[in-house]
């Protein structure tokens, strides 16, 4: 027996005696027919309203509609796996063998779920990112991803060609959202040739802001494989995009070797729930690896205040420097700002020369100047 057969049987040994119960359960499941176990879990679910903000109906108890809807997806990705490895295909694509399994399931979904509006039932997306595939699904008003792959090796070193769900949407299960969107989109490769692709990901409850994740993959088959994540941009966008003073900035642009990414993010410059400050970031995918570029403003202006804001509240005098011009405003941030602030409303004077006097409220003022292309915080005081 080879070194690397005893390694991986000794792990498997240990790994099975650690495993949760639970975690055992799911393991079974896998063994069941996913087609069947698919079906009981629409109708499980087709006790519950189609939209999650619903209140459902006392006959359904206590149990967690979204981990029905989280083994659900998991039986679909099985069905997937499935059907990539079926033999006997007539020289179908990957992409069509995936597209036919899930759409016997979506198919499904519809005669299940036939009360249910249409956009609300089982439906998913493949995107062809060859040699791998990224397929959305949806149910209700969640949405996820998985990723399917043939690694170059199997566990014992031989060649592999057996298709593995080899990677998913972490960002849906740790957020735990009454609702979220999943979008997905090919992006360029690098010289090395490996697939790649970008999820745009929204979480958000059932009131207020909405959260955005650019959650950007890479396959490298070679070996076991490696799904590696290359970008990662969080933010929130608010419940419209009409702040005064305030505009939203940039597009999302995915093709080509610029792509460009939106975002806002909450800070001590709101006056509602919308965020203020929002910003367009740019990466180059033109490589083998991916670089950021440049990040953009709409209002680079109130930048600095909003960051001396954060660092003050969190005492970092070291980072508040960063953003101040000189060490003196910087100590006089760190000892007389509030824990607290809310600007509820934000007044900037322009005093010419790239100069500008700000009002938060009717308590802070802040004199901010561009110098050298950057804006800082050149004077603080508190009415």
């Amino acid at each position: 027996m080879s070194l690397r057969i005893f390694v991986v049987l000794a792990l498997s040994f240990l790994v099975f005696g650690l495993v949760k119960p639970e975690a055992r359960v799911g393991a079974e499941e896998q063994e069941r027919d996913p087609l069947q176990d698919f079906r009981q879990r629409l109708q499980k679910l087709a006790k519950l309203p189609p939209d999650a903000c619903d209140a459902p109906s006392e006959e359904v108890g206590n149990w967690n509609p979204r981990d029905t809807e989280y083994r659900l997806f998991s039986r679909a990705a099985d069905a997937v796996t499935q059907a990539l490895n079926a033999t006997g295909a007539n020289g179908k694509s990957a992409k069509d063998r995936a597209s036919e399994a899930l759409g016997e399931l979506q198919g499904m979904s519809g005669e299940v779920n036939v009360e249910w509006p249409e956009e609300n039932r089982f439906h998913f997306q493949v995107l062809d990112v060859a040699p791998a595939l990224a397929v959305k699904m949806t149910i209700r008003t969640s949405a996820t991803y998985f990723v399917f792959a043939v690694p170059g090796e199997d566990a014992y070193g031989n060649a592999s060609s057996r298709w593995q769900r080899v990677g998913s949407d972490d960002v849906s299960v740790e957020r735990d959202s009454a609702r979220s969107l999943v979008e997905l989109f090919a992006l360029r490769r690098g010289p090395s040739g490996n697939a790649r692709f970008l999820a745009r990901i929204e979480p958000f409850g059932c009131a207020g802001s909405i959260g955005v994740v650019y959650d950007a993959r890479e396959w490298n088959p070679q070996g076991l494989g490696d799904l590696t994540q290359i970008i990662n941009q969080t933010g929130s966008f608010g419940l419209d995009d009409q702040v005064p003073g305030f505009e939203q900035i940039g597009e999302l642009k995915t093709d080509g070797a610029l792509i460009t990414l939106p975002f806002c993010h909450f800070s001590a410059l709101d006056t509602w729930d919308n965020p203020s400050l929002c910003a367009v970031d740019t990466y180059d995918v033109s490589g083998d690896e991916v670089q950021f570029v440049s990040r953009v403003y709409n209002r680079p202006d109130l930048v600095p205040i909003a960051k001396v804001i954060e660092y003050a509240q969190q005492r970092d005098y070291a980072a508040l420097l960063g953003y101040c011009a000189s060490g003196e405003v910087a100590h006089d941030l760190v000892r007389d700002l509030a824990p607290h602030i809310y600007a509820e409303d934000v007044q900037v004077t322009r005093m010419g020369n790239g100069r500008e006097n700000v009002e938060l409220g009717s308590t802070y003022r802040f004199d901010v100047e561009e110098q050298a292309g950057r804006w800082l915080v050149t004077a603080f005081r508190v009415e």
